[in-house]
Protein backbone atom coordinates (compact mmCIF):
# COMPACT_ATOMS: atom_id res chain seq x y z
CA UNK A 1 0.00 0.00 0.00
CA UNK A 2 1.29 3.46 -0.87
CA UNK A 3 1.26 6.39 1.49
CA UNK A 4 -2.21 7.42 2.68
CA UNK A 5 -3.62 10.50 4.36
CA UNK A 6 -3.40 8.52 7.60
CA UNK A 7 0.36 8.08 7.20
CA UNK A 8 0.92 11.82 6.91
CA UNK A 9 -1.31 12.67 9.86
CA UNK A 10 0.21 10.01 12.10
CA UNK A 11 3.73 11.16 11.18
CA UNK A 12 2.78 14.68 12.28
CA UNK A 13 1.43 13.37 15.59
CA UNK A 14 4.52 11.28 16.23
CA UNK A 15 6.69 14.37 15.77
CA UNK A 16 4.43 16.21 18.21
CA UNK A 17 4.67 13.37 20.73
CA UNK A 18 8.47 13.28 20.51
CA UNK A 19 8.55 17.00 21.33
CA UNK A 20 6.30 16.50 24.38
CA UNK A 21 8.64 16.41 27.39
CA UNK A 22 5.99 15.66 30.02
CA UNK A 23 6.67 12.57 32.12
CA UNK A 24 3.48 10.55 31.74
CA UNK A 25 4.35 8.36 34.75
CA UNK A 26 4.20 11.41 37.00
CA UNK A 27 0.61 11.95 35.83
CA UNK A 28 -0.73 8.57 36.90
CA UNK A 29 -1.71 9.69 40.39
CA UNK A 30 -4.45 11.98 39.06
CA UNK A 31 -7.98 10.65 39.65
CA UNK A 32 -9.17 8.03 37.19
CA UNK A 33 -12.21 8.68 35.04
CA UNK A 34 -15.29 7.59 36.99
CA UNK A 35 -18.14 8.67 34.73
CA UNK A 36 -20.47 6.54 32.58
CA UNK A 37 -18.77 3.76 30.63
CA UNK A 38 -18.49 4.09 26.87
CA UNK A 39 -18.82 0.35 26.29
CA UNK A 40 -21.91 0.08 28.49
CA UNK A 41 -23.56 2.95 26.62
CA UNK A 42 -23.34 1.00 23.37
CA UNK A 43 -24.90 -2.33 24.37
CA UNK A 44 -28.39 -3.53 25.18
CA UNK A 45 -31.77 -2.38 24.03
CA UNK A 46 -33.51 -2.91 20.72
CA UNK A 47 -32.09 0.07 18.84
CA UNK A 48 -28.76 0.77 17.22
CA UNK A 49 -26.70 3.11 19.41
CA UNK A 50 -25.46 6.33 17.82
CA UNK A 51 -22.10 7.98 18.49
CA UNK A 52 -22.49 11.49 17.09
CA UNK A 53 -19.32 13.36 16.19
CA UNK A 54 -18.34 17.00 16.67
CA UNK A 55 -16.26 17.67 13.56
CA UNK A 56 -15.45 20.97 11.81
CA UNK A 57 -13.47 19.69 8.83
CA UNK A 58 -11.94 16.59 7.29
CA UNK A 59 -8.76 16.07 5.23
CA UNK A 60 -10.74 14.68 2.31
CA UNK A 61 -13.65 17.17 2.18
CA UNK A 62 -12.15 20.27 3.76
CA UNK A 63 -14.33 22.58 5.85
CA UNK A 64 -17.66 21.08 6.92
CA UNK A 65 -18.90 23.71 9.35
CA UNK A 66 -16.20 26.14 10.42
CA UNK A 67 -18.39 28.10 12.83
CA UNK A 68 -19.51 24.99 14.75
CA UNK A 69 -19.90 25.50 18.49
CA UNK A 70 -18.87 22.20 20.08
CA UNK A 71 -21.02 22.33 23.27
CA UNK A 72 -24.15 23.45 21.39
CA UNK A 73 -23.67 20.77 18.75
CA UNK A 74 -23.23 18.11 21.43
CA UNK A 75 -26.41 19.23 23.21
CA UNK A 76 -28.33 18.85 19.94
CA UNK A 77 -26.92 15.36 19.51
CA UNK A 78 -28.00 14.26 22.97
CA UNK A 79 -31.45 15.79 22.47
CA UNK A 80 -31.73 13.69 19.32
CA UNK A 81 -30.90 10.50 21.18
CA UNK A 82 -27.14 10.04 20.80
CA UNK A 83 -25.81 7.48 23.27
CA UNK A 84 -22.35 8.96 23.09
CA UNK A 85 -20.54 11.97 21.60
CA UNK A 86 -17.22 11.85 19.75
CA UNK A 87 -15.10 14.99 19.74
CA UNK A 88 -12.29 15.57 17.22
CA UNK A 89 -9.34 17.05 19.11
CA UNK A 90 -6.81 17.15 16.24
CA UNK A 91 -6.11 20.78 15.37
CA UNK A 92 -4.11 20.95 12.11
CA UNK A 93 -6.20 18.43 10.16
CA UNK A 94 -9.68 18.55 11.74
CA UNK A 95 -9.81 21.98 13.43
CA UNK A 96 -10.51 20.44 16.83
CA UNK A 97 -8.93 20.77 20.28
CA UNK A 98 -8.81 19.37 23.78
CA UNK A 99 -10.61 22.54 24.81
CA UNK A 100 -13.55 21.41 22.66
CA UNK A 101 -13.57 18.10 24.51
CA UNK A 102 -13.54 19.75 27.93
CA UNK A 103 -16.32 22.14 26.90
CA UNK A 104 -18.48 19.29 25.65
CA UNK A 105 -17.82 17.40 28.89
CA UNK A 106 -19.26 20.34 30.79
CA UNK A 107 -22.30 20.50 28.50
CA UNK A 108 -23.57 16.90 28.34
CA UNK A 109 -23.64 13.85 30.58
CA UNK A 110 -23.26 11.02 28.04
CA UNK A 111 -19.86 9.31 27.61
CA UNK A 112 -17.38 11.04 25.31
CA UNK A 113 -14.85 9.63 22.86
CA UNK A 114 -11.65 11.55 22.31
CA UNK A 115 -11.30 11.17 18.52
CA UNK A 116 -7.66 11.72 17.70
CA UNK A 117 -4.50 9.92 16.65
CA UNK A 118 -3.25 8.37 19.87
CA UNK A 119 0.49 7.76 19.62
CA UNK A 120 1.73 8.20 23.20
CA UNK A 121 0.85 7.62 26.84
CA UNK A 122 0.38 11.37 27.30
CA UNK A 123 -2.35 11.29 24.65
CA UNK A 124 -4.28 8.75 26.74
CA UNK A 125 -3.85 10.77 29.91
CA UNK A 126 -4.87 14.00 28.15
CA UNK A 127 -8.12 12.26 27.20
CA UNK A 128 -8.74 11.36 30.84
CA UNK A 129 -7.99 14.86 32.05
CA UNK A 130 -10.37 16.45 29.52
CA UNK A 131 -13.24 14.18 30.58
CA UNK A 132 -13.31 11.50 27.88
CA UNK A 133 -14.70 8.05 28.62
CA UNK A 134 -12.77 6.46 25.74
CA UNK A 135 -9.80 6.95 23.45
CA UNK A 136 -9.36 5.92 19.84
CA UNK A 137 -6.58 3.45 18.96
CA UNK A 138 -6.09 2.97 15.20
CA UNK A 139 -4.59 -0.42 14.42
CA UNK A 140 -3.19 0.79 11.07
CA UNK A 141 -1.21 3.48 12.90
CA UNK A 142 0.18 1.46 15.82
CA UNK A 143 2.35 -1.56 16.47
CA UNK A 144 1.10 -4.43 18.62
CA UNK A 145 3.23 -3.31 21.56
CA UNK A 146 1.76 0.20 21.39
CA UNK A 147 -1.78 -1.14 21.11
CA UNK A 148 -1.27 -3.36 24.13
CA UNK A 149 0.34 -0.58 26.20
CA UNK A 150 -2.25 2.06 25.41
CA UNK A 151 -5.16 -0.33 26.01
CA UNK A 152 -3.73 -1.27 29.40
CA UNK A 153 -3.06 2.36 30.33
CA UNK A 154 -6.59 3.34 29.29
CA UNK A 155 -8.00 0.56 31.47
CA UNK A 156 -5.79 1.65 34.37
CA UNK A 157 -7.15 5.21 34.30
CA UNK A 158 -10.78 4.17 33.84
CA UNK A 159 -11.15 4.60 30.08
CA UNK A 160 -12.36 2.29 27.34
CA UNK A 161 -10.39 1.97 24.12
CA UNK A 162 -12.21 2.03 20.78
CA UNK A 163 -9.86 0.00 18.59
CA UNK A 164 -10.33 0.93 14.93
CA UNK A 165 -9.73 -1.59 12.12
CA UNK A 166 -10.12 -1.48 8.34
CA UNK A 167 -9.84 -5.12 7.25
CA UNK A 168 -9.76 -8.73 8.42
CA UNK A 169 -6.03 -8.71 9.14
CA UNK A 170 -6.34 -5.68 11.42
CA UNK A 171 -9.41 -7.23 13.06
CA UNK A 172 -7.35 -10.35 13.83
CA UNK A 173 -4.69 -8.16 15.51
CA UNK A 174 -7.34 -6.39 17.58
CA UNK A 175 -8.91 -9.72 18.53
CA UNK A 176 -5.56 -11.23 19.54
CA UNK A 177 -4.86 -8.24 21.76
CA UNK A 178 -8.17 -8.64 23.57
CA UNK A 179 -10.01 -5.60 22.21
CA UNK A 180 -13.63 -5.62 23.40
CA UNK A 181 -14.79 -2.40 21.70
CA UNK A 182 -13.94 -2.36 17.99
CA UNK A 183 -14.72 0.22 15.32
CA UNK A 184 -14.78 -1.00 11.73
CA UNK A 185 -13.97 1.82 9.31
CA UNK A 186 -15.83 1.22 6.06
CA UNK A 187 -13.61 3.63 4.13
CA UNK A 188 -10.68 2.33 2.10
CA UNK A 189 -7.50 4.14 3.18
CA UNK A 190 -6.20 4.31 -0.39
CA UNK A 191 -9.27 5.19 -2.47
CA UNK A 192 -11.58 6.77 0.17
CA UNK A 193 -14.37 4.57 -1.23
CA UNK A 194 -16.85 3.03 1.21
CA UNK A 195 -17.19 -0.77 1.21
CA UNK A 196 -20.04 -1.97 3.48
CA UNK A 197 -19.67 -5.59 2.37
CA UNK A 198 -16.07 -5.71 3.54
CA UNK A 199 -17.06 -4.05 6.81
CA UNK A 200 -19.73 -6.71 7.32
CA UNK A 201 -17.17 -9.48 6.80
CA UNK A 202 -14.81 -7.83 9.27
CA UNK A 203 -17.60 -7.47 11.85
CA UNK A 204 -18.50 -11.14 11.48
CA UNK A 205 -14.91 -12.14 12.26
CA UNK A 206 -14.95 -10.48 15.67
CA UNK A 207 -15.75 -12.34 18.93
CA UNK A 208 -19.41 -12.34 19.91
CA UNK A 209 -18.75 -10.50 23.17
CA UNK A 210 -17.06 -7.67 21.27
CA UNK A 211 -19.05 -4.44 20.84
CA UNK A 212 -18.97 -3.54 17.13
CA UNK A 213 -19.10 0.07 15.91
CA UNK A 214 -19.56 0.89 12.21
CA UNK A 215 -17.62 3.98 11.11
CA UNK A 216 -17.55 6.20 7.99
CA UNK A 217 -19.88 6.47 5.03
CA UNK A 218 -23.14 6.45 7.00
CA UNK A 219 -25.26 9.12 5.34
CA UNK A 220 -28.85 7.92 5.79
CA UNK A 221 -30.96 5.76 8.13
CA UNK A 222 -30.84 3.10 5.39
CA UNK A 223 -27.07 2.95 5.86
CA UNK A 224 -27.63 2.42 9.59
CA UNK A 225 -30.13 -0.35 8.83
CA UNK A 226 -27.53 -2.06 6.64
CA UNK A 227 -24.97 -1.81 9.45
CA UNK A 228 -27.49 -3.25 11.92
CA UNK A 229 -28.21 -6.14 9.59
CA UNK A 230 -24.46 -6.81 9.43
CA UNK A 231 -24.32 -7.20 13.20
CA UNK A 232 -23.06 -3.79 14.31
CA UNK A 233 -24.16 -2.59 17.75
CA UNK A 234 -23.51 1.09 17.10
CA UNK A 235 -22.61 3.59 14.40
CA UNK A 236 -20.22 6.54 14.54
CA UNK A 237 -21.47 9.42 12.38
CA UNK A 238 -19.94 12.84 11.83
CA UNK A 239 -20.41 14.56 8.49
CA UNK A 240 -24.11 13.67 8.05
CA UNK A 241 -24.91 15.33 11.39
CA UNK A 242 -22.53 18.28 11.18
CA UNK A 243 -23.86 19.31 7.77
CA UNK A 244 -27.54 18.66 8.57
CA UNK A 245 -29.91 21.63 8.77
CA UNK A 246 -31.61 19.87 11.69
CA UNK A 247 -29.00 17.89 13.63
CA UNK A 248 -31.51 16.91 16.32
CA UNK A 249 -33.82 15.38 13.74
CA UNK A 250 -30.95 13.73 11.87
CA UNK A 251 -29.67 12.01 15.01
CA UNK A 252 -33.19 11.01 15.99
CA UNK A 253 -33.74 9.33 12.61
CA UNK A 254 -30.52 7.36 12.88
CA UNK A 255 -31.15 6.44 16.52
CA UNK A 256 -34.63 5.08 15.70
CA UNK A 257 -33.24 2.16 13.67
CA UNK A 258 -33.87 -1.13 15.45
CA UNK A 259 -31.49 -4.04 15.55
CA UNK A 260 -32.57 -6.91 13.37
CA UNK A 261 -31.32 -10.28 14.51
CA UNK A 262 -30.68 -12.76 11.69
CA UNK A 263 -32.73 -15.30 13.67
CA UNK A 264 -35.69 -13.16 14.74
CA UNK A 265 -38.85 -14.38 13.04
CA UNK A 266 -37.07 -17.30 11.39
CA UNK A 267 -38.82 -20.53 10.41
CA UNK A 268 -36.20 -23.31 10.45
CA UNK A 269 -36.55 -26.83 9.08
CA UNK A 270 -33.95 -29.20 10.48
CA UNK A 271 -32.66 -32.63 9.57
CA UNK A 272 -32.86 -32.51 5.77
CA UNK A 273 -31.05 -35.45 4.21
CA UNK A 274 -31.33 -34.91 0.45
CA UNK A 275 -30.83 -32.08 -2.01
CA UNK A 276 -34.38 -32.65 -3.25
CA UNK A 277 -35.87 -32.16 0.21
CA UNK A 278 -33.69 -29.15 0.91
CA UNK A 279 -34.84 -27.41 -2.25
CA UNK A 280 -38.46 -28.25 -1.48
CA UNK A 281 -38.09 -26.66 1.97
CA UNK A 282 -36.56 -23.53 0.45
CA UNK A 283 -39.33 -23.37 -2.16
CA UNK A 284 -41.91 -23.63 0.63
CA UNK A 285 -40.42 -20.56 2.28
CA UNK A 286 -38.22 -21.94 5.07
CA UNK A 287 -35.78 -19.24 6.18
CA UNK A 288 -33.17 -21.64 7.59
CA UNK A 289 -32.43 -25.27 6.81
CA UNK A 290 -30.32 -27.55 8.98
CA UNK A 291 -28.15 -30.55 8.13
CA UNK A 292 -27.17 -32.83 11.00
CA UNK A 293 -23.56 -33.98 11.26
CA UNK A 294 -24.01 -35.60 14.70
CA UNK A 295 -25.28 -39.01 15.81
CA UNK A 296 -28.88 -39.11 14.60
CA UNK A 297 -31.24 -41.00 12.31
CA UNK A 298 -30.99 -37.87 10.14
CA UNK A 299 -27.21 -37.70 10.08
CA UNK A 300 -25.67 -37.02 6.67
CA UNK A 301 -22.11 -37.47 5.49
CA UNK A 302 -19.89 -34.40 5.01
CA UNK A 303 -20.10 -35.02 1.26
CA UNK A 304 -23.91 -35.02 1.33
CA UNK A 305 -23.91 -31.93 3.55
CA UNK A 306 -21.70 -30.11 1.05
CA UNK A 307 -24.05 -30.96 -1.80
CA UNK A 308 -27.09 -29.75 0.16
CA UNK A 309 -25.34 -26.53 1.21
CA UNK A 310 -24.25 -25.80 -2.36
CA UNK A 311 -27.81 -26.29 -3.64
CA UNK A 312 -29.16 -23.90 -0.99
CA UNK A 313 -26.73 -21.06 -1.64
CA UNK A 314 -28.69 -17.80 -1.73
CA UNK A 315 -31.97 -19.61 -0.96
CA UNK A 316 -31.90 -20.00 2.82
CA UNK A 317 -29.65 -19.74 5.85
CA UNK A 318 -27.67 -22.98 5.97
CA UNK A 319 -27.09 -24.48 9.43
CA UNK A 320 -24.72 -27.34 10.36
CA UNK A 321 -25.79 -29.19 13.52
CA UNK A 322 -23.35 -30.86 15.95
CA UNK A 323 -23.66 -32.50 19.37
CA UNK A 324 -20.89 -33.28 21.91
CA UNK A 325 -18.28 -33.86 19.21
CA UNK A 326 -14.52 -33.31 19.43
CA UNK A 327 -13.50 -30.03 17.89
CA UNK A 328 -11.27 -31.89 15.43
CA UNK A 329 -14.34 -33.69 14.10
CA UNK A 330 -16.25 -30.41 13.84
CA UNK A 331 -13.35 -28.75 12.04
CA UNK A 332 -13.07 -31.65 9.60
CA UNK A 333 -16.81 -31.59 8.88
CA UNK A 334 -16.74 -27.84 8.24
CA UNK A 335 -13.80 -28.00 5.81
CA UNK A 336 -15.23 -27.25 2.41
CA UNK A 337 -18.77 -26.97 3.81
CA UNK A 338 -20.31 -23.61 2.93
CA UNK A 339 -22.80 -22.92 5.71
CA UNK A 340 -23.89 -19.72 7.40
CA UNK A 341 -24.37 -20.92 10.97
CA UNK A 342 -23.51 -23.74 13.36
CA UNK A 343 -25.94 -25.18 15.91
CA UNK A 344 -24.33 -26.96 18.85
CA UNK A 345 -26.07 -29.30 21.29
CA UNK A 346 -24.11 -30.19 24.40
CA UNK A 347 -20.69 -28.82 25.19
CA UNK A 348 -19.53 -25.64 23.44
CA UNK A 349 -16.14 -24.50 24.76
CA UNK A 350 -15.51 -20.76 24.56
CA UNK A 351 -12.44 -21.15 22.35
CA UNK A 352 -14.36 -23.33 19.87
CA UNK A 353 -17.19 -20.81 19.84
CA UNK A 354 -14.76 -18.02 18.99
CA UNK A 355 -13.08 -20.17 16.36
CA UNK A 356 -16.44 -20.64 14.67
CA UNK A 357 -17.08 -16.90 14.88
CA UNK A 358 -13.66 -16.24 13.34
CA UNK A 359 -14.77 -18.32 10.36
CA UNK A 360 -17.62 -15.87 9.90
CA UNK A 361 -20.23 -18.34 11.20
CA UNK A 362 -23.15 -17.44 13.44
CA UNK A 363 -23.57 -19.69 16.46
CA UNK A 364 -26.79 -21.19 17.84
CA UNK A 365 -26.52 -22.89 21.23
CA UNK A 366 -29.12 -25.58 21.91
CA UNK A 367 -30.39 -25.84 25.49
CA UNK A 368 -32.69 -28.52 26.90
CA UNK A 369 -35.43 -27.31 29.23
CA UNK A 370 -34.88 -28.51 32.78
CA UNK A 371 -31.24 -29.53 32.42
CA UNK A 372 -28.45 -27.95 34.47
CA UNK A 373 -27.03 -25.85 31.66
CA UNK A 374 -30.40 -24.21 31.19
CA UNK A 375 -30.26 -21.81 34.13
CA UNK A 376 -26.56 -20.96 34.07
CA UNK A 377 -25.63 -20.59 30.40
CA UNK A 378 -24.48 -17.10 29.37
CA UNK A 379 -26.20 -16.76 26.02
CA UNK A 380 -24.76 -13.30 25.30
CA UNK A 381 -21.78 -14.95 23.61
CA UNK A 382 -23.91 -16.61 20.89
CA UNK A 383 -26.31 -15.35 18.23
CA UNK A 384 -29.37 -17.33 19.34
CA UNK A 385 -30.43 -20.16 21.63
CA UNK A 386 -32.56 -23.11 20.59
CA UNK A 387 -34.89 -24.33 23.33
CA UNK A 388 -35.60 -28.03 23.02
CA UNK A 389 -36.60 -31.05 25.09
CA UNK A 390 -34.32 -33.68 26.54
CA UNK A 391 -34.17 -35.71 23.30
CA UNK A 392 -33.66 -33.43 20.28
CA UNK A 393 -35.24 -34.69 17.09
CA UNK A 394 -37.57 -37.08 18.89
CA UNK A 395 -40.72 -35.24 17.87
CA UNK A 396 -41.83 -35.13 21.50
CA UNK A 397 -43.43 -32.05 22.91
CA UNK A 398 -42.15 -30.70 26.20
CA UNK A 399 -43.56 -28.30 28.75
CA UNK A 400 -41.99 -25.16 27.24
CA UNK A 401 -42.64 -23.47 30.57
CA UNK A 402 -38.96 -22.84 31.09
CA UNK A 403 -38.89 -20.48 28.12
CA UNK A 404 -41.26 -18.09 29.88
CA UNK A 405 -39.44 -18.37 33.20
CA UNK A 406 -35.94 -17.85 31.81
CA UNK A 407 -35.48 -14.53 29.95
CA UNK A 408 -32.82 -14.44 27.27
CA UNK A 409 -30.72 -11.62 25.84
CA UNK A 410 -30.70 -13.13 22.32
CA UNK A 411 -33.43 -14.53 20.03
CA UNK A 412 -34.95 -17.81 21.16
CA UNK A 413 -35.76 -20.56 18.65
CA UNK A 414 -38.31 -22.98 20.10
CA UNK A 415 -38.24 -26.63 18.98
CA UNK A 416 -39.67 -29.97 20.07
CA UNK A 417 -42.78 -31.65 18.73
CA UNK A 418 -43.94 -28.72 16.59
CA UNK A 419 -46.23 -29.08 13.60
CA UNK A 420 -48.63 -26.93 11.62
CA UNK A 421 -51.47 -27.62 14.07
CA UNK A 422 -49.70 -26.57 17.29
CA UNK A 423 -47.08 -24.00 16.30
CA UNK A 424 -49.37 -21.01 16.92
CA UNK A 425 -50.24 -22.28 20.40
CA UNK A 426 -46.58 -22.82 21.29
CA UNK A 427 -45.46 -19.43 19.97
CA UNK A 428 -48.23 -17.71 21.92
CA UNK A 429 -47.37 -19.59 25.12
CA UNK A 430 -43.63 -19.07 24.93
CA UNK A 431 -43.11 -15.76 23.16
CA UNK A 432 -40.76 -17.57 20.78
CA UNK A 433 -38.73 -15.40 18.42
CA UNK A 434 -38.33 -18.24 15.91
CA UNK A 435 -39.28 -21.91 15.50
CA UNK A 436 -37.59 -25.14 14.40
CA UNK A 437 -39.26 -28.29 13.12
CA UNK A 438 -37.99 -31.70 11.97
CA UNK A 439 -40.31 -34.64 12.75
CA UNK A 440 -43.51 -32.64 12.31
CA UNK A 441 -42.91 -32.14 8.58
CA UNK A 442 -41.70 -35.65 7.70
CA UNK A 443 -43.18 -38.58 5.83
CA UNK A 444 -40.51 -40.84 7.39
CA UNK A 445 -37.40 -40.13 9.50
CA UNK A 446 -35.17 -37.80 7.51
CA UNK A 447 -37.54 -37.37 4.56
CA UNK A 448 -39.57 -34.19 4.37
CA UNK A 449 -43.14 -34.05 3.10
CA UNK A 450 -43.44 -30.92 0.89
CA UNK A 451 -47.11 -30.40 1.76
CA UNK A 452 -46.41 -30.62 5.50
CA UNK A 453 -43.49 -28.21 5.10
CA UNK A 454 -45.66 -25.69 3.26
CA UNK A 455 -48.40 -25.93 5.89
CA UNK A 456 -45.92 -25.57 8.75
CA UNK A 457 -44.13 -22.59 7.20
CA UNK A 458 -47.41 -20.78 6.57
CA UNK A 459 -48.70 -21.47 10.09
CA UNK A 460 -45.37 -20.53 11.71
CA UNK A 461 -45.08 -17.28 9.79
CA UNK A 462 -48.57 -16.30 10.80
CA UNK A 463 -47.81 -17.14 14.44
CA UNK A 464 -44.60 -15.08 14.32
CA UNK A 465 -46.43 -12.09 12.82
CA UNK A 466 -45.22 -12.64 9.27
CA UNK A 467 -48.46 -13.90 7.76
CA UNK A 468 -48.52 -11.41 4.88
CA UNK A 469 -45.02 -12.14 3.62
CA UNK A 470 -44.23 -13.92 0.40
CA UNK A 471 -40.94 -15.43 -0.53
Amino acid sequence: MGATYLDDIVAWHRRRARADDRDWRARLDAPAYDGPSARSALVGGSRVRVIAEVKRRSPSRGALRSELNAPDQARDYVTGGAAMVSVLTDGPHFAGSLEDLAAVRAAVSVPLLRKDFTVSENDVLDARDAGAAAVLLIVAALGDDELARYQELARRVGLDALVEVHDEAEAARARDLGASLVGVNQRDLRTFSVDPERAARVAASLPTDCVRVCESGLATPADVRRAADAGFDAVLVGEAFVTADDPVGAVRAFASVTRRSPFAGVVKICGVTTVEDALACAEAGADAIGVILADSTRRVSPERARAIAAALEGRATRVAVFKDQPREEIRAALDGLCVDAVQVHGTLPADLREELRARGLRVIKALSVGEGEWSGYDERAVDAVLVDGAVPGSGRRHGYAGRAERPFAVPVIVAGGLDAANVAEVVAATGADAVDCATGVESSPGRKDPAKVRDFVAAARAALGRGGETR
